[in-house]
């Protein structure tokens, strides 16, 4: 499909409502009871590297069903900032698209999980390129069929933004495009400077920590033996993200200052020009992503062809713990809005 092309519309898809589980209400329990494991059996996968250009690798974790055959469906599950393979969201829905044959592969940002001694780089929200080049390497593994990708929070806004720049033309679009059928964004934080003002308030200070905290604790090795940029890491830490990313995400991923990290890798610029049938999942309630970074771009995409927003009035951040049957209603809509772009058996 050529650039200057408008995109296909999506077919009608009927999602289904959120109801909250009647103990588990608000945002901020929501968000909270989300770091809670599952318990399942382990999953046993293969282990690839993705090269990136910089010389840093990212670690890809392949869960492929018995039986699986090229041509058959894969899907690429990005983490949020602190995670790795294993977080809870991660785990689920591993099992949830194995059981129904549908090859995984759990990607772990740079300096996360295993990979934590492969990369001189830090992650950020604008590594859209990493997102691409482990979609690039799937697609090798797997040799054809159709291909979705779903990320959370930081994970989201990471492909969301590849997928912004393929549309607008920002980046070279790749020989596998047409396979990556659809898109699933959850909790993204897709205007940087909203989310960063909303984490100075005080009543959110325990998030902050929690954050600050786990990223200082896996900073790679090469920044740790450099006291030049261990400079910008010293003590005391940080006390908000916001000033977290002005001492040590812009310095460190080449940006001139938290302002202008912001302004570049907020994937909300970019989201009109979205080509992927992509959903993006937000609650009203989360307590990290206010609700306006949505309702904000939601005149863009009342009649945009490709993307749906579907706001939520509750479910925090990417808990979405629901009433009935489908207790983790977030991985009831992203197996419906993914299955929905593979061809029926």
């Amino acid at each position: 499909m050529a650039c200057c092309e408008p995109p296909p519309a999506v077919a009608p898809l009927v999602l289904p409502h959120f109801v909250p589980h009647p103990l588990i209400r608000g945002g901020h329990l929501q968000t909270i009871l989300s770091l809670r494991a599952p318990q399942r059996h382990p999953l046993r996968p293969r282990l690839h590297w993705v090269p990136l250009a910089d010389g840093d690798a990212l670690a890809l974790h392949d869960d492929e069903p018995e039986g699986w055959l090229p041509g058959a469906p894969s899907v690429m599950l990005v983490h949020g900032l602190c995670g790795n393979r294993n977080s809870p969201y991660m785990l689920r829905l591993a099992h949830r698209f194995t059981a129904l044959g549908v090859r995984v592969f759990r990607l772990e940002m740079r300096g996360c999980g295993v990979g934590h001694d492969r990369c001189d780089g830090i992650t950020h929200a604008g590594r859209s390129d990493d997102c691409l080049a482990a979609l690039g390497q799937i697609a090798e593994l797997t040799a054809a069929g159709p291909m979705a990708a779903m990320g959370v929070s930081l994970g989201g806004n990471q492909l969301l933004l590849a997928a912004g720049r393929l549309g607008a033309g920002l980046d070279a679009r790749p020989p596998w495009a047409e396979r990556w059928t659809r898109l699933v964004a959850v909790s993204p934080p897709i205007d940087l400077v909203r989310c960063s003002a909303n984490m100075q308030r005080r009543l959110l200070r325990g998030y902050n920590r929690y954050f600050i905290r786990h990223l200082m604790l896996r900073l790679p090795g090469s920044i740790r033996r450099s006291p030049e940029l261990m400079a910008h890491c010293r003590r005391p830490w940080p006390k908000t993200l916001r000033e977290l990313d002005e001492r040590i995400t812009a310095p460190l991923g080449g940006f001139a200052g938290a302002d202008d990290y912001y302004a570049r890798c907020s994937a909300a610029r970019l989201v009109e020009a979205i080509e992927i049938p992509s959903l993006i999942l937000a609650a009203s309630d989360d307590p990290i992503v206010p609700a306006d970074c949505f309702t904000a771009i939601a005149p863009q995409l009342a009649d945009h062809p490709a993307v749906r927003l579907l706001l939520a009035s509750g479910g925090g951040h990417a808990g979405f713990f629901a009433r009935g049957k489908e207790r983790f209603w977030m991985d009831h809509v992203i197996e419906t809005w993914c299955c929905a772009g593979w061809p029926a058996e």
